[in-house]
């Protein structure tokens, strides 16, 4: 039986859907294959490892349903990151102002990150970057520049969430 079977609640409901019961975070993660459970897992941990930064699991609605938002304590009221922790694909999302992809060195990114900031859809000046948490060595990348968004955000420097202005190797 797979983990996301074991996972569902009473009703046959899985946890990541049930917006009337606020799942933790080690039961989100229960559902994910273990292939991506890792992959999330650490991503999550690198995240919380930066200073100052504080994770809250909010209901988000339809598609996202529970998400992990990540936030800086020096501006709670912001999330620079969100993990969309779906069953079926792991998600991890960040808000990207258009005065933020000038801190990003695009031409050192890969070409699966980059494309993912390129092609992002755009509300109100921010690009909601989205990429599928597939592996572990995906992760490092997405790391820093999630960091380096976290520092914007903290620091109060850009309306919104975005990237800051350092580049990212």
């Amino acid at each position: 039986m797979s983990s996301v079977t074991n996972s569902r609640q009473a009703g046959g409901r899985q946890v990541w859907e049930d917006r009337f019961r606020k799942p933790t975070v080690e039961q989100l993660v229960s559902e994910l294959p273990r292939s991506t459970a890792g992959a999330l897992q650490l991503l999550r941990e690198q995240l919380l490892s930066v200073p100052g930064c504080i994770e809250e699991v909010t209901w988000k609605g339809v598609p996202w349903r529970w998400t992990i938002e990540l936030r800086s304590e020096q501006t709670p009221e912001k999330a620079w990151a969100y993990l969309v922790p779906q069953p079926e694909q792991p998600l991890m999302v960040l808000p990207i102002t258009s005065d933020g992809l000038s801190g990003i060195s695009m031409k050192k990114l890969n070409k699966p990150v980059r494309d993912a900031i390129i092609h992002a859809r755009e509300v109100e000046g921010v690009r909601w970057a989205q990429w599928q948490i597939e592996s572990k060595s995906q992760v490092e990348v997405l790391v820093k520049i999630a960091k380096q968004q976290m520092a914007k955000v903290a620091l109060g420097t850009s309306a919104g969430s975005g990237v800051g202005a350092g580049s990212i190797a």
